[in-house]
């Protein structure tokens, strides 16, 4: 079976090369997505994420561990922008971006 390997994913280290869309049946491809969330005003992209997408309906899937990695990424961000929303720790700023340089 084919597969493609990602040496920077930590716990998914091999993706199937020819996985099918549970949406249309046509063979997914792997590649990178940028993931928006929006929740109580605030919004966060996670950005060049290594998923399955659909050449024919878009269909996206995130692999198990990967989704769950950025579920709580996620959530803790929306959680301490919450917490922020308060007036004595109300933040100077309207946004954070992080990124990993390449390399």
């Amino acid at each position: 079976m084919d597969r493609i390997s990602n040496p920077k994913e930590t716990k998914q280290k091999t993706m199937k090369a020819h996985k099918p869309c549970y949406n249309c049946s046509s063979v997914m491809e792997v590649k990178r997505t940028t993931l928006h969330f929006e929740r109580a005003g605030f919004y966060a992209d996670v950005e060049n994420v290594l998923a399955y997408i659909c050449p024919n309906c878009g269909t996206r899937s995130i692999p198990g561990p990967t989704a769950q990695m950025i579920s709580q990424l996620v959530d803790d961000l929306f959680r301490r922008a919450s917490e922020s929303a308060h007036p004595e720790k109300q933040i100077p700023f309207t946004g954070v971006s992080l990124h990993r340089i390449a390399g």
